[in-house]
């Protein structure tokens, strides 16, 4: 019999007893329904949850003597566990139901299909017999009640229709598009030790490294997947779901996870949290011998997805085991190093990561994924010392991995960075196209990509694939960070501050876009909210770049003295940069006339300089600020040589004509200068530090100056 379980009532209970109302409907209705919003099928899947929860436990989830009383409870009270009232329950049945009674239509069930297969799945799992993988640790496993053995019927027109769509081999693209992929923007958070030994951390930290970089790789099958980069999570320091819900605003789900010693077993925990209402809506509990954690390698990732509400296709498992080893030996090695390359920022780690990825090939010559771990180890080295010999094994390593498997792409993206590193444009950018013919979506490939054309001069080509990198993944902040800081090399500074103030709405702790956004307001003349910037910025963590912005504003408000102390602050941080060096000489010259301690920074500046520039030859700002530290030591033949390859490099850089302007006008070259920013101003190049340099005094008295500023 078909019936309207929005009538019906328990036999020999009275339900909602207020007199001349119609009993019982409002029992089913869902909070947008009570609240008079638009309703559509997850209304359905929830009326359905309420019968379930009825069915099961012999209750309704929503109680009161009154209308509104229900009501009440339907929009602000949580029903009690069925558990409490039926015996023999499955805990996955009770998240089942539960997941229908989710007060925010978003985060139910978005299709009945859905709905019917979590059911299908826990009658398998229970009439197997066998002990599943998944494990919740708050409840036993129970036999199946009598009731569920049957095929459970579907109410509600909606979602019939759906089912029945569903079933025919075309209808299912057509259900999806219909109602959309739900996006899942996921962090996957730093793992805890319980007890604190710090034997493990490696372990734990190589682990969460490498289910981040394995779920990322699920993007090109999941466009509705996005995973937050390691590297972020690092360098922002979340380390709790509060923590990702204030810093990633667009984040909707966070893993968290533990790892606990218990005799000679080990136990592995993984939560799956939601950051808006911050609930747990799944648990994976792994039991092992402490001896057997190193035969896990894929079976943790396997077991992981489906709590995400990904089916693992088989295309999908040849990505996810792409490079493995089957010796727990090397896999051990590799987890450790891997551990140890996220702390890089301890030279030693570096050096014990590499002995470890070393040990892992030894052992297993074939190990693909641990020749790629040596290339990124040494791309790490060759970025801390800019010895070229680095480079030369991240070629090698890379090279070996791919032979031994051609699907590893970050072997190719990591190939395209060495390449982008020593100037050889056009091999770099073949290396990431390769990767976005398979994967025309890759992040990183089209990240990479952009910054590549920039540097080769290719504006148009760069601003267009910094664009496309923001449609394919609008929800992240550095993207829009990526796009400023390109805007702001090439004199947009308006176009800047809105990229930049895109990214601070996304994620508002991102110290690199408030750092970014001081100089972008100095350049449009807002030094109170470059002020601003950098207070906000300094609160969240002190940093060398942050520190060095805040010093040129000071610097161009003629404030010299302050512009050195925070220049020195920056230095004292640790920051080995040419920039800094050469702007602390600035400062040095203007507040103290202190002409042999101003000697010495450029001195400093030009070593960091030329050192930079033999790694990074194709670097036009860098060519650029090196011959302006040239000039400033009367080292006039270097410093003309070095401007002018950098604008025979880059002709039309708004930033290398300002450093032009600026070279030729020291070395007494007034037509040239002014040549310099006449092409500068046809480029609309910011006036703002030509104007205040105190260099360019003497060029900005010459009645020739003013034409071309006025024209």
């Amino acid at each position: 019999k078909i019936m309207d379980f929005g009538l019906a009532k328990f036999a020999g209970r009275a339900g909602i007893t207020k007199v001349g109302t119609t009993m019982g409907t409002v029992a089913y209705m869902s909070p947008e329904q009570t609240r008079g919003e638009a309703v559509d099928h997850r209304t359905d899947i929830w009326s359905l949850g309420v019968v379930l929860y009825e069915i099961l436990s012999g209750q309704s989830p929503f109680k009161g003597e009154y209308e509104q009383a229900v009501i009440y409870s339907i929009l602000n009270e949580d029903p009690e566990s069925i558990i409490e009232h039926g015996s023999n329950l499955p805990l996955e049945l009770e998240k089942i139901v539960k997941r229908c009674l989710t007060k925010d239509s978003k985060e139910r069930y978005q299709t009945a299909a859905d709905l019917h297969a979590d059911l299908n799945r826990v009658e398998k799992d229970i009439r197997s017999g066998n002990a599943p993988i998944l494990i919740n640790t708050t409840a036993v496993l129970h036999p199946i009640p009598k009731l569920l053995r049957k095929p459970i019927v579907l109410f509600g027109g909606v979602i019939l229709a759906l089912l029945l769509l569903w079933v025919l081999p075309f209808g299912r693209k057509a259900v999806k598009k219909w109602l959309g992929a739900e996006a899942k923007n996921l962090a996957v958070l730093p793992f805890t030790i319980v007890g604190g030994d710090s034997t493990d951390q490696a372990f734990c930290d190589g682990l969460v490294e490498s289910l981040t970089s394995k779920l990322a790789q699920l993007e090109q099958f999941e466009r509705s997947l996005w995973v937050v980069p390691g590297f972020e999570v690092r360098e922002s320091e979340i380390t709790s779901v509060n923590d990702a819900r204030r810093a990633f605003s667009t984040v909707t789900q966070v893993i968290t996870g533990s790892i606990k010693h218990m005799g000679d077993m080990i136990v592995l925990q993984m939560n799956l949290v939601d950051t808006k209402t911050l609930r747990q809506q799944n648990t994976l509990e792994i039991r092992d011998h402490t001896a057997n954690i190193f035969t896990w390698q894929d079976g943790v990732i396997m077991r992981l997805v489906p709590l995400l509400d990904i089916e693992l296709k088989p295309e999908m498992r040849r990505v996810l085991t792409a490079g493995g080893t089957t010796v727990p030996l090397a896999y051990e090695s590799y987890l450790q190093g891997l551990g140890y390359l996220q702390s890089d920022e301890k030279a030693e780690n570096l050096d014990v990561a590499i002995s470890l990825f070393k040990q892992a090939i030894e052992i297993d010559s074939l190990y693909a994924l641990a020749y790629l771990a040596l290339g990124q180890a040494y791309q790490l080295k060759f970025e801390k010392t800019k010895n070229p010999n680095f480079s030369e094994f991240v070629f090698s390593f890379c090279n070996r991995a791919i032979q031994i498997n051609d699907q590893l792409f970050p072997a190719y993206i990591l190939l395209g960075k060495a390449y982008q590193a020593m100037g050889k444009y056009e091999n770099a950018i073949q290396e990431y196209q390769h990767v976005l013919q398979i994967d025309p979506e890759n992040y990183y490939a089209t990240r990479y990509l952009a910054i590549t054309l920039e540097e080769s001069g290719m504006i148009i080509e760069a601003e267009s694939t910094y664009k496309l990198d923001i449609k394919l993944i609008k929800f992240f902040w550095g993207v829009y960070n990526d796009l400023g800081v390109f805007y702001y090399y090439n004199g947009r500074n308006s176009d800047a501050e809105k990229m930049f103030r895109q990214t601070i709405e996304l994620m508002p702790d991102h110290v690199f876009a408030l750092t970014n956004l001081i100089g972008v307001y100095f350049l449009l003349e807002k030094s109170d909210l470059a002020r601003e910037m950098f207070d906000r910025a300094i609160a969240i963590k002190p940093d060398a770049v942050m520190y060095s912005n805040m010093a040129t504003v000071e610097f161009y408000e003629g404030l010299y003295a302050n512009a050195v102390t925070l220049y020195e602050e920056a230095i004292k941080l640790g920051e080995e940069n040419s920039t800094i060096f050469g702007n602390l000489a600035d400062s040095y010259r203007y507040a103290t006339g202190d002409s042999e301690k101003a000697q010495q920074a450029y001195r400093d500046a030009i070593r960091l300089g030329e050192k930079e520039l033999a790694i990074y030859p194709g670097d036009v700002r860098l060519r650029s600020r090196l011959a302006g530290y040239y000039v400033e030591v009367s080292d006039y033949k270097n410093a003309i040589a070095e401007i002018t390859n950098a604008k025979s490099m880059a002709p039309n850089n708004s930033y290398v004509l300002q450093k032009c302007v600026l070279v030729f006008e020291l070395a007494e070259q007034r037509e040239n200068a002014l040549q310099a920013l006449s092409e500068y101003i046809k480029l609309d190049g910011s006036m703002e530090e030509i104007e205040k340099d105190p260099d360019l005094s003497g060029l900005r008295v010459d009645p020739r100056y003013r034409q071309l500023v006025n024209r």
